[in-house]
């Protein structure tokens, strides 16, 4: 059941352009072979009602001929069943042509396969026919091709023998006696019945108008088939540039969107396109802008309260170090040392923003190979093993101070570092590893914390920003930084980047 859904799953476009366009033409398509269908059965109907009028014509043509021969006195109509007899038949012209002979036995042919249109002129040159004539037993309506069409003729008679007669084509005799011409596969109406008080079958044969409905007719044939394929093919590609037209505009808002979430402030969108896609767009510009002037307004108030910050602590400094009790004095000018600290960082932070600096092609194997070799001045322990060549668009300052703080991070407190990396078709993954203590499932989200810090001691190198900031320069790039323990003890902080 899953396998089934993912594959449905799979069919379903994932695009948007793909999917309208896909809703369309299919509606199209339904509507086309609907279409199709009621023009078949209408067409189907009219030629039925055409079949039912040609019948019933035919049948009364029919019928003259047999009263033709019935109204002959007995003496002329011996004398023309003889003679018919000789010639091994004639022709007639009763408002259609026919061949008209008469034989000793019924004469067997090959009809064409039964449909619902020979059923229908069967049915109705039976009804016309008993309806002129009266009921005629032994009567039987075939449908042949002409080319299959037989009669008997008569034999010339070897010495010592009497006449004979043999099965031969129609087709030689119809083209001698000048009748209508038609193809070889277009099917004749082959009447036969037996005269009354007479051992003798009455054989005609005549062409059916519109005969070819009562073969197999191709209702659908390669021509309307290559002409629905080209129509619909058309309609799918106008389909598919009208609706690439209509959310076009969308494309554009998605892409940026996505810079503005990675913290660029994108440029002001064309208010274009239908009514709906202007309010969006319109509301997408309105709220750029004032998270725009949110974050200028942010970065303003928090760079002047964070100078401000430094005259009283430097007044406060001076003032500490004239007192004369050295524990208290140590004490607080620890705590001063802290303060001004978390001043710089948070200094740093605005100066050295993420959101300022424009993006390029680093090569990050390159950047974490000079990263560690200013760190081989530590002496600690330090591995790398880079798949191949690393390669991403990216800011390259702020991915430094990214990979800076956390390969300082594993050196400070995992007393070495491994850093390992990959390039995949889902992402790019970069791992920096330690052997430290590792970190508690609470701490591992806490250290993301703005001033959270593991140990006690003030330092002027861990004011408690460094985790949360790496964070937020993986999410600008649309990665994500993840934490996790090592077997054998020991933290993996892992990067992902996507590709």
């Amino acid at each position: 059941m899953r396998n089934n859904l993912f594959f449905l799953s799979a069919l379903i476009p994932k695009t948007i352009v793909a999917r309208m366009t896909s809703v369309l033409f299919i509606g199209i398509l339904v509507a086309q072979l609907l279409g199709t269908w009621l023009w078949v059965e209408q067409l189907k109907s009219s030629e039925k009602e055409r079949m039912a009028e040609i019948s019933q014509e035919l049948g009364y043509n029919i019928a003259q001929a047999v009263g033709f021969f019935e109204k002959l006195p007995n003496q002329y109509r011996q004398e023309t069943l003889s003679q018919l007899r000789q010639n091994g038949g004639t022709f007639l012209d009763f408002g259609a042509e026919f061949f008209v002979s008469f034989n000793k036995d019924y004469i067997n042919s090959k009809p064409i396969a039964n449909n619902e249109f020979t059923a229908l002129v069967s049915n109705n040159l039976e009804k016309t026919l008993f309806s002129q004539i009266g009921q005629v037993d032994d009567l039987n309506i075939q449908f042949v091709k002409f080319s299959d069409t037989k009669i008997m003729t008569p034999n010339a008679p070897q010495e010592g023998l009497t006449n004979s007669f043999i099965m031969s084509p129609l087709v030689p005799i119809w083209n001698a006696l000048g009748l209508q011409q038609t193809n070889l596969d277009n099917p004749l109406a082959v009447i036969q019945f037996r005269l009354e008080n007479q051992n003798e079958w009455m054989y005609l044969a005549t062409i059916i108008p519109k005969g070819e409905l009562l073969l197999s007719f191709d209702w659908i044939n390669g021509e309307r088939i290559f002409t629905s394929s080209l129509v619909s093919l058309t309609m799918l590609l106008i389909t598919f540039l009208f609706v690439r037209w209509l959310v076009s505009p969308l494309q554009s808002l998605a892409h940026q969107a996505d810079l503005l979430g990675k913290g660029r402030f994108p440029r002001q969108l064309d208010e274009t396109g239908s009514k709906e896609m202007v309010a969006t767009i319109s509301a997408f510009n309105s709220m750029a802008r004032r998270i725009q002037k949110f974050v200028a307004d942010r970065e303003r108030s928090f760079a002047a309260i964070s100078h401000d910050l430094k005259t009283p602590l430097t007044r406060a400094r001076l003032r500490v170090e004239g007192i004369n009790d050295t524990s208290i004095k140590e004490d607080l000018i620890g705590d001063l040392d802290y303060l001004e600290t978390m001043v710089k960082s948070s200094l740093q932070i605005m100066t050295d923003g993420v959101e300022h600096e424009n993006t390029s092609n680093v090569d990050l194997t390159e950047m974490l190979e000079a990263i560690l070799k200013k760190e081989e001045i530590l002496g600690l322990p330090i591995k790398i093993n880079i798949d191949g060549k690393i390669n991403m668009r990216g800011r390259a300052v702020a991915l430094e101070r990214l990979f800076s703080n956390l390969i300082n991070n594993a050196l400070t407190y995992g007393q070495g570092v491994e850093v390992t990396g990959q390039k995949k078709k889902t992402g790019i993954f970069i791992q920096i590893k330690d052997k430290g203590p590792g970190l508690s499932d609470t701490n591992k989200e806490k250290v993301f914390k703005p001033y959270y810090r593991l140990e006690t001691k003030l330092s002027d190198n861990h004011s408690g920003l460094g985790m949360g900031i790496a964070r937020n320069i993986a999410n600008v790039h649309g990665g994500e930084l993840e934490l996790k323990d090592r077997k054998g003890g020991g933290l993996i902080v892992e990067v992902y980047f996507p590709v």
